[in-house]
């Protein structure tokens, strides 16, 4: 996949988790609870993630999965934090503050990430670009949250 390609299949992504956290509010709405609402998220996630699984026959590297280091497998730990922070933070701040707020945390940590080389990725360097990106981003939020 080609560098476009994989930008245009992260911000779709991106897009989604935006359509994502009013969808799950809303569900909170009806069903009285945020950690069901996210629950139920990550059940129909989970269903749809199962069924691709099967229809491309992934499940061979499952007998694998013990290599993994500990920290593999946080993820849906991070993942369960961020849908139910948002859907909880969307009704009250905004889809556009909510998400600012998320992509700031994202961005800022991801640089860190970066810069440490950790989690098996390359290092690479706070660079001019990267710590002007983070303070805009960081301006950004603190405009919406004056509003």
């Amino acid at each position: 996949m080609d560098r476009a390609s994989l930008v245009f299949l992260a911000a779709l992504g991106g897009g989604l988790i935006a359509v994502q956290a009013p969808v799950n509010a809303r569900l909170r709405v009806a069903v009285g609870s945020p950690l069901l609402s996210a629950t139920i998220s990550f059940v129909v996630g989970t269903a749809i993630l199962a069924a691709a699984v099967l229809a491309t026959d992934g499940f061979g590297g499952l007998a694998h999965s013990g290599r993994a280091p500990w920290w593999a497998w946080v993820g849906g730990l991070a993942g369960a934090v961020l849908v139910t922070a948002t859907l909880i933070a969307v009704p009250r701040l905004g889809a556009t503050t909510t998400f600012v707020a998320v992509i700031s945390g994202q961005v800022a940590l991801a640089a860190v990430i970066d810069r440490f080389g950790w989690f098996g990725l390359p290092s690479r360097a706070f660079t001019p670009g990267r710590i002007l990106a983070i303070v805009l981003m960081v301006a950004a939020l603190l405009l919406l949250v004056r509003e």
